[in-house]
């Protein structure tokens, strides 16, 4: 009915969660039981119903959350990435605070141990990290921006699911022809 329409507010929606869920601070909003992500679902739902003429179903709105939550992830992560890998290069990263974890542990098999040193001097562990967040981002992201595609299309969709667009009955011709001359 209206598949190619959707692209554009998924896009919308999608890029701006994506900006701010990578944005330092300001992605905090997210712990917030993933606010930014369901905000996008929402604002692309609303784009989508003021452009349609056509009443949209809960139906239409979970896809458009996922197509949101999967665009939004791809933004995320093109934007978080960079920040992701220069701050593990400094030391003050998450793979660090795994490798000095895992030297401290007492019953690990050495074999294990040599295997988690050799992954994080080669840089194997940023890599593992980094898809194994973006997996993670990609199944959080599109299950939280379906929520906010179906909130979004219950809250501003108020025409009736059946609901056909209002034609009169009897529509008179374009060029009614003049009354007759009455005597």
């Amino acid at each position: 009915m209206n598949e190619e329409k959707m692209l554009k507010p998924a896009l919308i929606g999608g890029v701006l969660l994506g900006i701010l869920s990578s944005l330092p601070f300001i992605n905090l909003f997210n712990c917030f039981c993933c606010a930014w992500v369901i905000g996008g679902g929402v604002l692309a739902s609303y784009l989508y119903v003021k452009d349609s003429p056509f009443p949209v179903t809960l139906g239409r709105g979970l896809i458009l959350g996922l197509l949101t939550g999967l665009i939004g992830t791809l933004v995320t992560a093109l934007f978080f990435a960079p920040f992701y890998l220069m701050m593990n290069r400094a030391g003050g990263g998450v793979i660090e605070q795994i490798r000095r974890t895992i030297e401290q542990l007492p019953n690990m098999p050495p074999e294990t141990r040599e295997t988690f040193r050799s992954l994080s001097e080669r840089g194997g562990m940023d890599a593992f990290f980094l898809v194994l967040g973006f997996v993670c981002m990609l199944i959080t992201y599109s299950l939280a921006a379906m929520l906010g595609g179906l909130v979004g299309v219950a809250l501003f969709e108020k025409r009736k699911p059946n609901e056909a667009p209002v034609t009169p009955l009897y529509q008179p011709p374009p060029n009614p022809p003049p009354p007759p001359d009455a005597p």
